[in-house]
């Protein structure tokens, strides 16, 4: 499912645009034996001229459907069309009108045509509906959007997110009950943790915790919630608990790709290395221009340094560092562990110099340090660490003394 367009002529209705896109790859994923492209990969096709036979080809998918959305006033006409993949030809067209405080039930509407209409039997009719309860306040839920808009376009660590986490601030003072501002706030506190560059991990955890706790007391069947908090449980190193969360919010969203990505994690840590590399496949098959696509690639490379293909591990770890340098410290450190475990040594020690220059690693700067962030939340088999410590030992990294987080 392609983004639809904003045909207002005004940028600021793009979130609108963009929540209607979610809402409907959601529904569509949950028809029986329906395979969706995640929302997050669809969202980079936005504001671009798209062949659909192209698309076809490159994500793997036999139907298109693509539409616009036109808000006025308190109005909004929705055109929506499905076309075949494999010969370019238009399946079924039809024109929404609606109020726009009923957007969401707008989904329903669309996807319950096409079950009805294109008799496909991917298409059942039991996939058509969604349930929803009406939010407590309007004008909350609106920020609420539009900060989750304005971070998935800047990327949850950047600093420009900041702009669009005050707009959940703002939608949780007006409604302390958002669920969906709860999330993003909590998605905000949770990712320096996990990725080892907080300088409070056990308190961001425990405060990330209770705000996706309190969003899932609110609505236990938010897909998103349910994902981030899988998240604060591998942390925790509670893996039963985290796979069930994991399952939970794919059962909710099957292309919930981040949901698979988790469990990919889980079988990590696990040492469960096979079945994490078919978990990661998964979550890059579903979502393949995924903005979290360096963190799956690099999990599965991680596994494939667990299973010793080092010599495809870093193959891996060189193309996810070529996307982004700066947000994966682990890419670098394993990258140096592979390299100086299979004899490359001084490419290892030039890696490592690279690795230590960089201005987004926090206190990852000796073998003491990441003893401490990998043993405090679990990420990997030990027997595993400790081959990274021995490669990055190799290649200089330095012992450091031991910190309790």
């Amino acid at each position: 499912m392609l983004p639809f367009a904003n045909l207002s002529g005004d940028p600021g209705q793009d979130y609108l645009v963009d929540a209607l896109t979610d809402g409907l790859t959601t529904s569509l994923a949950r028809v029986p034996g329906n395979f969706v492209i995640a929302r997050n990969t669809a969202m980079t096709f936005k504001g671009k001229p798209v062949d659909a036979k192209t698309i076809g080809k490159d994500l793997g998918v036999r139907y298109v459907l693509e539409g616009s959305v036109q808000p006025s006033g308190d109005r909004i006409r929705v055109n929506a069309q499905l076309i075949d993949a494999g010969s370019g030809s238009h399946l079924w067209a039809e024109e929404f009108d609606t109020p726009r405080a009923d957007l969401l039930q707008t989904q329903d509407a669309i996807v319950a045509h096409l079950a009805n209409k294109l008799l496909f039997h991917l298409f059942q009719a039991e996939g058509a509906r969604l349930k929803r309860t009406p939010v407590a306040n309007r004008d909350a839920e609106d920020l609420a959007l539009q900060c989750v808009a304005g971070e998935w376009k800047a990327g949850s660590m950047s600093k420009e997110a900041d702009a669009a986490y005050a707009l959940c601030e703002q939608a949780l003072a007006i409604d302390p009950n958002n669920v969906r501002a709860l999330t993003a706030l909590g998605n905000k506190i949770l990712s320096p943790a996990l990725l080892g560059v907080s300088s409070d991990p056990k308190g961001d955890l425990d405060r990330a915790d209770e705000l996706l706790s309190k969003a899932l007391a609110l609505d236990p069947d938010y897909p998103w919630a349910r994902d981030q908090k899988g998240w604060v449980l591998l942390a925790q190193g509670r893996n039963d608990e985290a796979i069930a969360e994991y399952e939970r919010a794919l059962a909710l969203d099957p292309s919930f790709a981040d949901a698979d990505s988790g469990l990919g994690w889980v079988h990590l840590r696990l040492g469960e290395f096979d079945k994490s590399v078919e978990s990661f496949d998964r979550a890059i098959r579903t979502s393949p221009a995924d903005v979290s696509l360096v963190y799956w690639s690099g999990g599965e490379a991680l596994a494939n340094f667990g299973l010793k293909r080092y010599d495809q591990a870093i193959d891996q770890f060189r193309q996810v560092i070529a996307i982004n340098p700066n947000y994966i410290p682990w890419a670098h450190t394993t990258l140096v562990a592979a390299l100086a475990l299979t004899g490359h040594e001084t490419e290892a020690r030039e890696a490592l110099k690279r690795y230590l220059a960089l201005p987004s690693i926090g206190p990852l700067k000796t073998i003491a340090a990441w003893k401490a962030h990998l043993e405090s939340q679990h990420w990997v088999p030990a027997e595993m660490s400790e081959l990274m410590y021995d490669g990055l030992r190799k290649a200089g990294m330095p012992e450091g003394e031991a910190k309790t987080n």
